[in-house]
């Protein structure tokens, strides 16, 4: 599996409507120029379901056994030799012990596999890589990806493993876009792809602010997800001089009742309107909603505010959500990727698999313009993808065009979309 790109799969190639939405943002203090589109234009040519195959090198991508460039080992299919090839290692984690985590990587080597499809020409190569899941084990394909030419390293997914890759290929300057959203393991050459959960506090607490909303509280699980928004929360505050009231963490396999009448006390006793962010989902957001009105909350006074954990039309009609807010990524960017990817996979795509595709159309755009480097991901003037606008920090993070959507009975409406185009000078 590890040797060749399983990007020419027989299946009808997907539709290029999604190459219009990748393109690079202008700086706004520099001269007006059109939008750059994330790919190379030369999208490639798949053989269709059914279709004779006759030429040996087609027939060796395929089968993915036959005919390959015979000086680097085998990895360039025939049909690729002589060119100029960049190489993509896809490092995530196929054959992990759990279930759900086989069905994410597979999801988003779908993600990447259709980036390639819109995108790629043919002189562009995935090499997909099985870490299960293990930092060791992600060591050694990032080992085995340097001496088979990667010019940059897609995953790994947890950030356990994210150190030791971005350790394994920094002697080689080779850019690491990873996955998980632990910003502890940016920086130092690896990109954390993932919508990052404190992009989307400063998103939801700069909109609650420029509706007047100016002291905030937090109510949400007594996890690491939790904590993260917490910090994320007391820090934007500190940022633009808002007001914390409070916190209130509880044990996410427990009742929250004591934590619900905890906050709500607090909230109850201010006379300023308060942005109170619950970082929860599904069954466990539809009980505390209710709790914290029949605990004296007015949502008229209090405005509850979520994360993208609250995209989810199962939580949408519960009356005590009805006008509250969060961010999400705009759903103009995904409507074309996600009809895209079903047509072709069968199922819908998961948020990690636009985040693989997205950095996979990166890649082949900095390939296209012979630009992967550090220099190229962490363009000031940022892309926009399936996900939005997005760029790089030099310290490892993204920063993101995240929309706000209001909960209306008829679902989620976008209240503000994401900016299209970032501010001069670096994030």
């Amino acid at each position: 599996m590890t040797s060749r790109s399983p990007s020419l799969r027989k299946t009808l190639a997907p539709s290029l409507a999604l190459a219009a939405l990748l393109m690079a943002a202008a700086c706004a203090s520099s001269p007006t120029r059109p939008p750059v589109s994330i790919g190379t234009g030369q999208p490639r040519v798949d053989p269709v379901t059914g279709e004779e195959i006759t030429d040996p090198s087609q027939i060796a991508e395929e089968t993915g056994t036959g005919a390959f460039g015979k000086d680097d080992g085998g990895l360039t299919p025939d049909f690729m030799y002589g060119r100029d090839v960049k190489r993509a290692a896809v490092l995530l984690p196929f054959s992990h012990p759990t279930a759900n985590v086989r069905a994410e990587a597979e999801a988003m080597l779908a993600g990447i596999e259709l980036a390639l499809f819109e995108n790629a020409g043919t002189d562009f190569l995935i090499l997909p890589k099985d870490t299960a899941g293990r930092a060791s084990t992600a060591e050694a394909r990032a080992d085995e990806a340097i001496k088979e030419g990667a010019d940059i390293i897609l995953g790994p997914l947890f950030g356990a493993e994210v150190t030791p890759v971005k350790n394994a290929v920094t002697r080689k300057q080779i850019p690491v876009i990873a996955f998980s959203n632990d910003r502890t393991v940016a920086g130092g050459g690896a990109y954390l792809a993932s919508v990052m959960p404190e992009e989307e506090v400063v998103r939801i607490m700069g909109y609650a602010a420029s509706r007047g909303i100016r002291t905030f509280a937090l109510l949400g699980p007594d996890t690491a997800y939790g904590k993260q928004i917490d910090t994320a929360m007391r820090a934007e505050a500190l940022k633009n001089g808002w007001t914390v009231i409070g916190t209130s963490l509880y044990d996410p396999a427990a009742s929250a009742s004591t934590q619900v009448s905890g906050i709500a006390r607090l909230i109850n006793a201010e006379r300023a309107q308060v942005g109170l962010i619950l970082p929860e989902r599904g069954n466990k957001l539809l009980s505390i909603a209710p709790l914290l009105v029949v605990n004296g909350v007015d949502p008229g006074r209090t405005k509850f505010l979520g994360t993208s954990l609250w995209d989810d039309a199962a939580i949408w009609r519960e009356p005590a959500l009805a006008g509250a807010w969060f961010a999400a990524v705009d759903p103009d960017n995904m409507t074309a990727f996600k009809d895209t990817y079903r047509r072709v996979y069968g199922r819908a795509p998961t948020d990690l698999a636009a985040a693989a595709y997205d950095a996979a159309a990166l890649a082949v755009t900095l390939a296209g313009e012979n630009n992967i480097k550090h220099g190229g991901v962490t363009d000031p003037d940022g892309f926009m993808g399936v996900n939005g606008l997005f760029r790089y920090r030099l310290d490892g993070t993204s920063q993101r065009g995240l929309a706000v959507k209001e909960i209306r009975s008829s679902g989620a409406s976008v209240v503000e979309k994401g900016v299209t185009r970032f501010p001069p000078g670096s994030s």
